[in-house]
Order: C-alpha cells, then structure tokens, then sequence
C-alpha cells in the first residue's frame, strides 16, 4: 500500500537512531522507497532529504512527542505517520520499541486504522497550524498579560495571566493538562481553553465546541507572544486581539486501534513517576 517512506528520528539516543536504522531495512526489504532525514541519514551514512520536500506517503518517527511535534511541522503535508514511542510520556506515539517492527509489518499489510487528529490555527501570518495548542501570552518574561477572552462572541473571562491555550484534543493531554485542563476523548471534538497561572482563581478551564471561534484580546500595553506547539512562534502589539479556531488541516497516526485510554493511562503512570 505504500511506497515512499520519509524516517525521521530523534539524533540524542543511539538506541532510537539504531531502530530507524532497522525500520527502514524492513521498508526496503517490503520494496518501499525509502528517504531519511537529513539529521538522521549524516548518522546512518545515507543520502538526506529535508522532510518538507519529501515525496511519502508514509511517515515512520522514532522518539518522543516532542520529535512527533516537529515531524508534523516539517512535513507539511497529511502524511500518515507511523509513530514509535521514545520519550518520557510517548502519548502520540503507538507501538513500544520492542512493537515497533512486528506493527509496521501489519502495516504494510494494511492491518490498522486512522487515527484523523484536526489541528487549531491562529489569524497570524506566518505561524502555521498546531496539532497540541496555541498559546497566547505576554511577550515579557516579567510581566503578566490581561487578557480577554472570548468564545463565540462571549465574553468568557477577562484577567491577568501568563497566557491562554486553545488546545485540541490531542493537547489537551500536554501542556493544557498540565495547567489544570481536562483529558478529552477526541470522539467529542472539542477545544479546550485553558488559563495558565490566571491571577483570579475563578478563571477556570472550559471545554468548548471545535466549531466555535476562540478570540483573545490584549487590554494592556503588554506585548503578546503566540506561539503554535511550542515550537513557532510571532510576536504582536496591541491592541491587535488574536482569533483562534479550528484548522481545516488534519494529522493521521497510524492506530492499532482505538488506543486513546491505552495512551492516557502510560501518559498519567510517568506522570506519577
């Protein structure tokens, strides 16, 4: 079913760099084409191709969230993605290392599912879609922000903070969780809007509809700093207010299953740790 595979791995453990290695000698023996990632083929003594220019229609990932976070902003594309846990928490990825070769064989047999995660997108040029969450908040490390926001033209709160997430489902298990947000089965297709370290203790999380437009606006002279994933990021003046909303764009992970509670509870067992 596939024919081209990009692999893409994170470069600060040998062991995940071997496992690419291995995966891709399974694709190749199944006659898929194979590409590597420019990082990763000057480790494997390969021939490298930056991930956005890629012909795939397979994605193989070897590491953590974070390395998946950065796959799906360099990709640019709705590449399925194969997606193999090594990181601290690991809740994008599917199979385990020792899973990781028996499932890509099922794979290319066409035994899995899709696993369609939507991305949320800010009215700022130049920053691209996030799989996890936007974040708005104050460009000055020392200052708060005051913000307001709104949620389909309510006004839902208005305070001082660090920033505001509008995660997705997908999000809602990182950063939004960690500031007191809800886990969402992403069945419901929700938004969650999230205060981080709100002044006010009744500015609480809500979880809202995804097809209702999320709207933050500075009132201050703060300088706000959106960021997508944690990973790009622009800076803006007020008082030019932000709009957040769904993104027509989508992820798909390659799934055994429905794996999501199987994700969450290895997501809270680190948790604990």
């Amino acid at each position: 079913m596939f024919r081209k595979a990009v692999i893409l791995s994170r470069l600060d453990r040998e062991d995940a760099v071997r496992l690419a290695g291995k995966l891709a000698a399974q694709l190749e023996k199944a006659k898929v084409n194979v590409q590597y990632e420019t990082g990763l083929a000057g480790r494997l003594g390969a021939k490298g191709v930056n991930p956005s220019k890629a012909e795939a229609d397979l994605a193989v990932i070897v590491g953590g969230d974070g390395t998946v976070l950065r796959a799906v902003h360099m990709l640019q594309q709705a590449v399925p993605l194969f997606t193999v846990s090594m990181g601290r928490v690991g809740f994008l990825g599917e199979a385990t290392p020792s899973e990781a070769s028996s499932f890509l064989q099922e794979v290319l047999k066409g035994r899995y599912v899709e696993d369609r995660q939507f991305m949320v997108e800010a009215d700022v040029k130049g920053l691209p879609p996030a799989l996890n969450e936007i974040k708005i908040g104050s460009g000055n490390p020392k200052h708060m922000a005051e913000l307001s926001v709104y949620v389909g033209g309510f006004k839902l709160a208005r305070d001082k903070v660090d920033g505001i997430l509008v995660s997705t489902p997908s999000g809602a298990s990182a950063y939004a969780f960690s500031v007191g947000g809800s886990l969402v089965d992403p069945r419901l297709e929700a938004l969650v809007v999230a205060p981080v370290y709100p002044l006010s203790a009744n500015f609480k999380p809500y979880v809202v509809p995804s097809s209702v437009e999320v709207t933050v606006k500075p009132e201050g002279e703060t300088p706000l700093l959106v960021v997508a994933d944690s990973l790009k990021t622009k800076k803006l003046l007020p008082p030019r207010p932000v709009k957040v909303k769904r993104s027509r764009r989508h992820v798909v992970f390659l799934r055994r299953g429905f794996t999501f509670y199987e994700r969450i509870k290895r997501r809270l067992s680190v948790s604990c740790l």
